[in-house]
């Protein structure tokens, strides 16, 4: 374990746990939280980390970049067991989704402001027009590589969707599952772009669109809830 490649466990992992949680969420309910879970997702995560910066830098004597790329690390929240609690306690979609939304999407933006400190920590310098490129092509052409794939996947998934073919089942699961990987491997080991909001992308894509082509909607929920599970 000391000397695993970290990239081993982000290529194998993530993929699984971002793809399961994006596919299963409400779309029609997401469009109408889209701005507020942008906000959070977006400017929230920046202010917290931010205020988190300044703070280690303030304690801990650090350089504030140096403190703002472990705050990119703390200031992304994972709410799997706060989700989870709400489905079961059948509290408002609405609220369930905001949160759901923003984890989703705050990784991407925690990984990209994590790239950027860390990259000027380490000598390289950025003026604004830099950052501006570096935000358009680490999170916008992630996001537009996601989609492209996403609808991709989404045109084979509805081709495999025959119900007198005993396979359809099993094919339309495994291209979900090759969905989530090439849009991460794809975004994130080619083209060094975020493979968080690729993944993210293409799979909001799927659950807006695939769920009346599916064949076994219960098998798809069950293979990704097992997936999560040892993810």
């Amino acid at each position: 374990w000391i000397s695993i490649d970290p990239h081993l466990l982000l290529f194998t992992l993530l993929p699984l746990l971002l793809a399961g949680d994006a596919m299963t969420i409400d779309t029609s309910v997401a469009k109408r939280v889209a701005y507020q879970c942008l906000y959070l997702a977006g400017p929230g995560v920046l202010i917290n980390a931010l205020v988190v910066a300044g703070f280690l830098a303030w304690y801990l004597s650090w350089s504030f970049y140096l403190s703002l790329t472990l705050a990119s690390i703390l200031c992304a929240t994972d709410p799997v067991a706060v989700v989870a609690l709400l489905k079961e306690l059948g509290a408002s979609p609405v609220i369930t989704v905001q949160i759901q939304g923003e984890s989703l999407l705050n990784d991407g933006t925690a990984i990209v402001l994590f790239l950027l400190a860390y990259r000027v920590q380490s000598g390289e310098s950025f003026d604004f027009t830099d950052i501006v490129m570096f935000l358009v092509k680490t999170a916008m052409m992630a996001w537009a590589l996601g989609m492209f794939i996403g609808y991709f996947f989404l045109v084979w998934i509805r081709a495999a969707g025959s119900k007198t073919e005993h396979n359809s089942g099993m094919i339309q699961i495994s291209l979900t599952l090759c969905c989530a990987y090439w849009s991460f491997i794809l975004a994130e080991g080619i083209f060094h772009i975020s493979g968080v909001l690729a993944t993210v992308s293409s799979s909001l894509v799927l659950a807006h669109h695939m769920w009346p082509h599916i064949v076994s909607v219960e098998s798809m929920h069950t293979v990704w809830h097992t997936f999560e599970s040892l993810g």
